[in-house]
Formats: structure tokens, C-alpha cells, sequence
């Protein structure tokens, strides 16, 4: 017997199907295994609001019977409200997902339900929903966010038959923002904030900057995942791993091979980053140090910064963008294209590729 698993799930000792709602178990009243889409639709009516006392009444189907014609016995419509998708859509991304994923995907979609609960999902229009994204007040990467989330779980409702047709189909959302040109931490603003830094921020900061990571993959590094001998790290679990399928290849810089040394040396065991009370970096810890480092260095530096620093460095001196998006843990040149297309506006770039063309370069 299934425990907590999400929808419907068969029992095969009372050869019927049952699901998990609001921490009970109800027979959805549906026999024979092979009748899994009738119990779809059950639990869908159960998610809809349906009385469960009266759908644990209905009369159970015979094994093996038909499934019943729409013209002899037609399923009444449910008219299924936003919320009532949106619901069943977190619900079953549960274990799917990252459980911080899937906070951000709640977070982003309850000012949906704030403005739209109790509309009949497929009353929706899509144009409507790109006329109110922009009128959010918040950025424009999150009303994109929020727009593709919600275009992602009616896509989904689509699918489980819990509406006939997706009203958001070619939904437009806003055009990501991005923030590459504003986040690059210059050489001289590197320098002075390793002087504010404390010890451990130093070396977080440095190896940032050495490998152009995430702050999350340097967080998560452990000895075991560092190849000393080879100068790289493999890391299963990062942000792409639920896509990609693919372990993330980090490249080191012979300085951060011998920074890592040092590190394995003091903690064999467990993350080898630690911050100034010896415990695993967490995200709001480093943004905490780097607001009080910033501050005191006088300069406006974020971690994530680094990493965009890394690739215009690389860009900037010529590194084809194939073996730039290789370096930064891309599947593809897009990232690189959308991020830092910046890079045309340099005009110091420009006259040094001028001067190749035309000549005066040396």
C-alpha cells in the first residue's frame, strides 16, 4: 500500500484506489486498476471541493467495467478555480522538486491567488494576466518568474485533464532583466574588500573569484568532491542538476587548488568553507558578510557579482563564448548572449578590436 504518495494511488488488497487529502486517506470509490483515469478524475472533484462524505457514498465501478459513455451518464462540469489549480499543482511538486524550489514556486504564485483565487481557472485570459504582471509592484525578473510558474501549472492542469483547455497558452511575459553589467566587482573593488573582509569571507571571496562559481556550489564543496591531482571539482547536487541530469564540472585555478588544500586540511570532513563560527556558509549568512564588508570597504559588491566578473573577464579577453559558458556550468551559449551582451558597449573593447582590423594594435 502507497503512504503519502500524491494523487491516486492503488491498493491492491481492497483492489481499489484511494488518495491522501488534508492528512486522510479517502476511497475514491473507483475498482480495478485499470480504471486509473476515473480515479484522476475523482480525486480532481475531491481537490475542487467536493463533499469527500458524499464521494465516499457514490457506488463503487465493478471491475472491468466500461468506462460509462457521456451521452448515457455525463460527467457533471466542475468549474475549478484558480486557486483550486494552483493548489493541486504545489501539491504535486512536493518531492518533485527542490523544497526550496518549491517555497519559491508558492512564494511567486500566491499574489495569483491574491488576485485572481476565486475566478474559474478557465475563465483566465492571457492577456489579461500579461496586463496585470506589469503592473506589479515588483522587479521585473520576479513578474517574469511569476508569469512563468503560473503559465507552468495550468500547462500542467492541462495535462491531468483537471481543465480541457489552457486559457494561457502564449502567455507574454516581461523580458528578464539582466544584471550582469551592474554586478561586476571591479579589480580595484576586489582589493579593498579582501582588506575589509574578515579571514573566512577572504576565502570565499577568492575562490569566487579564481572559478567564476556559484556561491552555492563553493558552499556545498566538500574534500570528497575536490580532484587535487587534476585541478577540478564534481558536485552532483547544483542549481541544474534537476535538468540537466549531469554532474557540474568545476574548473580550478592552481591558486584555488592550493586554497582548497588548506581548507581540506582543517576540515576533512564536511563542507570545507566555513564562516567565522565554523559552521557551512548559508545563503543569507553570505549576503550578511558581504553587506558588512561592502560596507566598511565602501563599495557595493554582492557575491554573485564574482561570477558575472569572471565571464565579461573572460569575454573581454577574447575566451570564445563556447569555452566561456563550458567554464560557468552552461548547457549552451544563450545564457552567456542574454547576460552579457553588455560587452558591445565597452568602447575600450571596441577600439582594441578596431586596431586589429584596421591596424595600429601592436
Amino acid at each position: 500500500m502507497a503512504r503519502k504518495s500524491v494523487g491516486p494511488w492503488f491498493w491492491q488488497a481492497k483492489d481499489g484506489w484511494f488518495v491522501w487529502h488534508e492528512g486522510k486517506r479517502f476511497n475514491l470509490k473507483v475498482k480495478g486498476e485499470e480504471n486509473e483515469p476515473l480515479a484522476v478524475k475523482a480525486w480532481h472533484r475531491l481537490m475542487a471541493g467536493d463533499n469527500p462524505v458524499a464521494l465516499e457514498n457514490n457506488p463503487p465501478l465493478a471491475v472491468g467495467r466500461p468506462i460509462p459513455k457521456p451521452e448515457t451518464q455525463p460527467t457533471p462540469k466542475i468549474d475549478l478555480t484558480v486557486t483550486n489549480v494552483i493548489d493541486a499543482f504545489l501539491e504535486t511538486k512536493k518531492g518533485a522538486i527542490k523544497s526550496t524550489t518549491h517555497l519559491v514556486y508558492g512564494c511567486l504564485l500566491k499574489h495569483v491567488t491574491d488576485a485572481f483565487g476565486a475566478a474559474k481557472a478557465e475563465s483566465l485570459k492571457a492577456t489579461e494576466i500579461s496586463r496585470w504582471l506589469c503592473t506589479l509592484a515588483v522587479g521585473v525578473n520576479t513578474r517574469r518568474d511569476i508569469g512563468t510558474t503560473l503559465a507552468s501549472a495550468f500547462k500542467w492542469a492541462e495535462v491531468e485533464g483537471m481543465i480541457s483547455t489552457n486559457p494561457l497558452k502564449g502567455l507574454k511575459r516581461p523580458s528578464r532583466k539582466s544584471r550582469g553589467s551592474k554586478s561586476v566587482v571591479s579589480d580595484d573593488a576586489h582589493k579593498k574588500l579582501l582588506e575589509a573582509a574578515s579571514p573566512t569571507l577572504c576565502v570565499l571571496l577568492t575562490l569566487l573569484h579564481e572559478t567564476g562559481a556559484r556561491p552555492s556550489e563553493l558552499a556545498t564543496l566538500t574534500a570528497q568532491d575536490v580532484d587535487f591531482a587534476n585541478g577540478v571539482a564534481i558536485l552532483n547536487q547544483h542549481k541544474t542538476a534537476h535538468y540537466t541530469g549531469k554532474p557540474r564540472i568545476l574548473l580550478l585555478s592552481p591558486k584555488a587548488v592550493e586554497l582548497l588544500k588548506v581548507q581540506a586540511e582543517a576540515h576533512p570532513e564536511g563542507t570545507l568553507l566555513r564562516n567565522g563560527s565554523g559552521l557551512p556558509w548559508k545563503k543569507d549568512g553570505i549576503v550578511l558578510a558581504m553587506r558588512r564588508a561592502s560596507k566598511r570597504a565602501g563599495v557595493k559588491v554582492t557575491a554573485y557579482g564574482y561570477r558575472h566578473s569572471f565571464c565579461t573577464t573572460a569575454l573581454a579577453k577574447g575566451v570564445p563564448d563556447a569555452h566561456v559558458a563550458a567554464l560557468m556550468g552552461h548547457t549552451s551559449t544563450a545564457m552567456i548572449h542574454r547576460h552579457y551582451s553588455h560587452l558591445t558597449q565597452q568602447a575600450s573593447i571596441l577600439r582594441d578590436a578596431l586596431a586589429k582590423v584596421r591596424g595600429g594594435g601592436k
